[in-house]
């Protein structure tokens, strides 16, 4: 009786076995993969970012760079910092012409141009009390910028100290002063 039973449960398994390897063969080749682009170079994805990504993903990490770099007296990096949130800023403009039927370009253009070279004579200066002036009505520009564009409820503020945290994997601090590697 037990080799019966055996007998059956080995069939039954051979049997298992056998429809599993005939249902792989048979299924149809699993969809290939999409080509890489010719000389497996940068393939160019359909992303069109809309005004508020840009803001976003452009100009607010600069802003945030722009005063962590200044408290810690780099200069440099403060200037470097400057001159990338104003051209992300045209860049913004070029990008996204009109927004609510307002001109984006004139628009930031009128509103940050002077507070951006109110910003950039502190760091030519390397005066931190002008520095924290400019900065702060730079960030003024910041709200006027949104409630012109029908959206005053986006505030941007003067970074408070935990702002440093934003970037841990940065060293602010001007070069003489950054450890040694």
């Amino acid at each position: 009786m037990k080799t019966r039973h055996a007998v059956a449960a080995l069939l039954a398994g051979s049997v298992a076995i056998a429809a599993s390897a005939i249902a792989i063969a048979t299924a149809a080749p699993a969809p290939a993969a999409p080509a890489a682009p010719a000389g497996g170079g940068l393939q160019i994805l359909d992303f069109k970012p809309a005004f508020d990504d840009l803001m976003t993903m452009l100009v607010q990490p600069r802003h945030t760079k722009l005063w962590i770099a200044a408290q810690q007296q780099n200069w440099q990096l403060a200037g470097f910092q400057l001159n990338e949130m104003g051209s992300a800023l045209r860049r913004v403009g070029q990008t996204i012409p009109k927004y609510r039927n307002i001109s984006v370009e004139a628009t930031v253009s009128s509103i940050f141009t002077p507070k951006i070279q109110a910003v950039a004579g502190a760091i030519a200066a390397k005066n931190q009390q002008q520095f924290n002036a400019a900065y702060g009505e730079l960030t003024n520009a910041c709200n006027l910028c949104h409630e012109a564009m029908e959206h005053p409820f986006l505030v941007i503020k003067v970074p408070d100290a935990s702002a440093a945290n934003a970037y841990p994997d940065q060293d602010f601090r001007p070069i003489a002063a950054a450890p040694a590697k």
